[in-house]
Formats: structure tokens, C-alpha cells, sequence
């Protein structure tokens, strides 16, 4: 009888005693530079898109469709305290340097 009380009270306790947390990953998803261009020619911007992720950047590649030619590189993550069911928007960058799309890091 004491081990019943005291499973039933640990497992009523215990989800009030965790504590959730999880990572965001800020992910750079570029177009790949061509192979073969010539030093006369002027450099394009390349294109890309800043992403916020749970998944880092490996992950990422084989959860959701990524084109051949694009590449995903990681820039930046963070720890957020908390859940993130029902959608919730992801913590902000408590650093705050999150950087522009004019000028992401490599």
C-alpha cells in the first residue's frame, strides 16, 4: 500500500516538477554558386532566405523539400524556455543580433 501512495504521488508530481526547453536555429538557405564563372564577370547577389528553425541544419535538409541546388547553412542559435505546442511562435534572440537579409553571416 505505502508503494502504491508513493508511485501515484510521484507521477501526479512530476510533470508539475519538468521544465520544457528547446533550440532555435537561425538557417541561411542560399542558391550554390556556379562552377564555372569567368573573373571578367560581374558577381551576382546570391539569392537566399533567413529561416528560424527548431531543426538545425542538417536536420532541416531532410525534413522539409530543399532544393539541389540550394545549400543550408547555419548562422546562429539560442535555448527558449517553455513549450511549443499549439504553434507558438518561437522565442525571440535574446542576443538581439539577428541579422539582416542584406547582410547575413557566411
Amino acid at each position: 500500500m505505502k508503494y502504491r501512495v508513493f508511485l501515484s504521488a510521484f507521477f501526479f508530481l512530476l510533470p508539475q516538477l519538468g521544465h520544457a526547453e528547446y533550440r532555435v536555429f537561425l538557417l541561411k538557405i542560399s542558391k550554390k554558386a556556379p562552377q564555372a564563372v569567368e573573373s571578367s564577370a560581374t558577381p551576382l547577389s546570391p539569392d537566399f532566405r533567413l529561416v528560424e528553425s527548431t531543426l538545425d541544419h542538417i536536420q532541416y535538409r531532410y525534413y522539409y523539400p530543399v532544393a539541389a541546388d540550394e545549400e543550408v547553412t547555419y548562422i546562429d542559435t539560442w535555448r527558449c524556455y517553455g513549450r511549443t505546442d499549439g504553434f507558438q511562435p518561437h522565442c525571440p534572440n535574446p542576443k538581439g543580433q539577428i541579422p539582416s537579409s542584406e547582410n547575413p553571416a557566411p
